[in-house]
């Protein structure tokens, strides 16, 4: 119960403090933490967030996508920024024969020319994209909660949000709780889950602008312990207590959906086989021994959290 006490402490800090500033999101990628004073019809006027007791700063409003205020509100300010890119440079050329000679710039150079390298090397415009600016993102699994566990995972975007990187870690708070819980229960003599472990990564084949598909690999570690017999004399059981553990890898399917940039959903399912684990076993109504370990592993996912 402390797990779960601690953790939805680190969830309500972690939301208290992303709100309690307002963030301004620049055309060049930026993310100014500040404290919004004014806005007019050309500038912005803000202070840092780090001193407010600071000198006020001013920027054009034609450098600023977006302001979200402390209270969660957005703010559009620019909704179709242009790409920053470096302004042409027009040059000319001299012809000098001799130093001491003077050139008449006017006659030898024909500035009607210069416009023609200017409209060939003109940069390529890219689309610019509020939803995509923030790479990392912390969540919580709700499918997990119904299964009596509290399980956060952390993802992190690289290579221009085409690869991901997630982590998860989740703690049984209730293990009377949901059908995996009773699974386990079955399949050795009071068998409850403590926690999980997992490590995974997944690749983005398409992006769009609010929604995204993934694919990929994930690793998953799943600890319990157990009542292990150790004496049968005279029909008298005799139990100590053991751990047990399970590795499986799971292949994913899924999907985020980036309604804010601060706010998103995943949905996910994975689907695989353990790979190495404590023998999961047990004896039927016939006395039979029933290996439940060649059985698929699926884990299911509905998360929602905080991308920043």
């Amino acid at each position: 119960m402390k797990l779960l006490f601690w953790s939805f402490l680190l969830i309500l800090v972690s939301t208290t403090v992303a709100f309690s500033q307002d963030v301004i999101y620049t055309t060049g990628g930026n993310k100014l933490q500040a404290k919004v004073i004014e806005i007019n019809t050309t500038d912005i006027k803000y202070k840092d967030f780090n001193n407010l007791e600071g000198p006020t700063y001013v920027i054009t409003k034609m450098d600023v996508v977006l302001i979200q205020y402390s209270n969660g509100v957005s703010e559009v300010i620019n909704s179709n920024p242009n790409s920053i890119t470096p302004k042409g440079t027009d040059f000319a050329t001299y012809n000098s024969a001799k130093s001491s000679e003077k050139t008449k710039p006017a006659e030898k150079t024909k500035p009607v020319e210069k416009a023609k390298p200017v409209e060939k090397t003109k940069p390529e415009k890219k689309e610019f994209n509020l939803y995509y600016l923030n790479n990392n993102m912390i969540s919580i699994n709700a499918l997990a909660l119904a299964n009596g566990d509290v399980t956060l995972m952390y993802d992190r975007d690289i290579l221009n949000n085409k690869l991901s990187l997630s982590f998860l870690g989740g703690y049984n708070f209730n293990s009377q709780m949901g059908g995996l819980n009773a699974f386990i229960a079955g399949t050795k003599d009071n068998a409850k889950k403590k926690y999980d472990a997992g490590l995974g990564i997944n690749f983005t084949p398409r992006s769009t602008k609010r929604v995204q598909y993934f694919v990929g690999i994930l690793g998953k570690y799943m600890a319990y312990d157990y009542q292990s017999i150790v004496d049968t004399t005279n029909n008298q059981y005799k139990y100590k207590q053991a751990n047990a553990y399970q590795l499986a890898i799971m292949v994913t399917n899924g999907w985020v959906f980036r309604v804010t940039p601060s706010f998103n959903f995943k949905f996910f399912a994975s689907v695989g086989a353990p790979i190495n684990s404590t023998r999961l076993e047990t004896t039927d109504s016939e006395g039979q021994k029933v290996d439940f370990s060649n059985y698929p592993k699926i884990y299911l996912g509905y998360c929602f959290g905080y991308r920043f």
